[in-house]
């Protein structure tokens, strides 16, 4: 063989043997995340149900020797809801492992919970055969994780005009103002942006000026000064012609208050529906757990208020003290962990809740339970956060805007010419 011949020869030899080499190599990861994972989760997004659905369906389909997907029966409007259950089926009998219930979106304006239980179920999955804790985890323990909990106002608060308020209710209609209708009287989205902002008028004797610091950022005058505008409220008409605004929109029930536990009558349990689990939703997941009596813990995730969440929800109820003194002491644990947290018992540091998740999943099923109150202002910037005109901050330095609507003007039929926007 000719000498440049056999030097090509071993040309390619050394290039085939470092590339093989290279692809044999891991990635240089970041610590406790997992690196070509087999399902390429998207999180900087927010998922709807059918997306959502389509996740962990793929996590299933990758992993179905640790995952299961079933389905509870269907919501109001008739959409799936799905709880994936992921342990080690090989190992052990999965009714007799110790089991954990994670769920989010039981409010559905808050968003941020079914992201966090959607990152669980990939996580854990993912991590699996990467980490020896996760390991161990998924085998000796069960997690049945119910991401979306109120599946029909999720898809309206992503694909209707909402405020990021609303809907927090279900979608069975509720009579709020009294009139014999129902629903009639919502929120109109006055500028056609797809989003429900708040309405203003020009008035010199108004209580509200812009902002020196931040324009377009409604202040109070101080004492002697002049105003420039008047607030009224949130974009909207009165559609009923009852004088009022925005009244009776969807919903108007609360599903974290129909929970079979310390009911009340409804001047003081507030917003609870008609009786114990005649929310539907809310009873299928119930009978879900019920059916399990290995599930030993539970997380119900919400926003926002950087919160450790436990029990008792009202003052005249009680756990018992030994119980009381380990949710304590895994909510402290958890303080180091999410820096701006603050364990908080419901009842004494929040405000008191009749029928709530929280004291039906312990006071009925024996199961320690916590509510966690997603995201703290001090986030933004990494202080406690005390005046509005710092959110705004952090929407020009930080988001570029895009956390606040413009002020347009538009024509009102009641006020006339009205500024949308903020």
């Amino acid at each position: 063989m000719p000498t440049y011949l056999l030097r090509f020869v071993f040309a390619l030899s050394y290039f085939a043997a470092a590339n093989a080499f290279a692809a044999e190599r891991e990635p240089y990861k970041a610590m406790g995340a997992p690196v070509q994972p087999k399902v390429a989760a998207q999180w900087n997004q927010y998922h709807d149900g059918a997306a959502a659905a389509a996740l962990l369906k793929a996590l299933v389909d990758a992993h179905p020797e640790r995952a299961k997907l079933e389905t509870l029966g269907k919501s109001y409007e008739g959409r799936e809801m799905q709880v994936i259950t992921i342990t080690n089926f090989a190992k052990g009998d999965v009714q007799r492992k110790p089991g954990m219930w994670i769920d989010g979106c039981i409010h559905a304006n808050e968003i941020q919970a079914t992201e966090v239980c959607l990152y669980t179920a990939w996580f854990l999955l993912e991590m699996y055969g990467r980490n020896e804790f996760v390991t161990r985890l998924v085998d000796d323990r069960v997690f049945y994780i119910l991401p979306i909990l109120s599946p029909d106002s999720r898809d309206k608060h992503f694909y209707e005009p909402n405020t990021t308020h609303s809907p927090r209710s279900g979608q069975r209609p509720v009579d709020d103002d009294r009139d014999g209708l129902l629903d009639e009287d919502g929120p109109d989205d006055l500028d056609g942006d797809g989003s429900i902002t708040e309405m203003r008028i020009r008035d010199p004797l108004g209580r509200w000026k812009e902002s020196d610091e931040n324009p377009g950022v409604l202040v109070l005058v101080k004492p002697g000064e002049h105003g420039e505008f008047t607030r009224l409220g949130t974009e909207g008409f009165d559609n009923d012609g009852d004088g009022r605004v925005n009244e009776d929109g969807d919903g108007g029930y609360d599903p974290n208050r129909n929970w079979a536990w310390n009911w009340q009558p409804e001047y003081v349990q507030g917003g609870a529906h008609q009786y114990p689990f005649s929310i539907l939703e809310d009873r299928l997941a119930a009978d879900f757990i019920a059916a399990r009596p290995n599930i030993a813990g539970a997380q119900s995730y919400h926003n926002f208020g950087g919160m450790i969440l436990r029990g008792p929800g009202a003052k005249d109820d009680s756990f018992d003290r030994r119980d009381l003194d380990t949710m304590m002491a895994i909510a402290k644990e958890g303080e180091k962990m999410l820096p701006g947290y603050r364990s908080m018992n419901i009842a004494e540091e929040l405000y008191e809740v009749y029928g709530g998740e929280v004291d039906w999943l312990y006071a009925t099923q024996g199961i320690f339970p916590f509510t966690n109150e997603l995201f703290t202002n001090e986030n933004y910037f990494r202080k406690p956060l005390d005046a509005e005109h710092e959110l705004t901050t952090f929407d020009k330095l930080l988001l570029f805007g895009e956390g606040t609507a413009p002020w347009r003007e538009v024509d009102h039929p009641l006020y006339g010419r009205v500024e949308v926007g903020g």
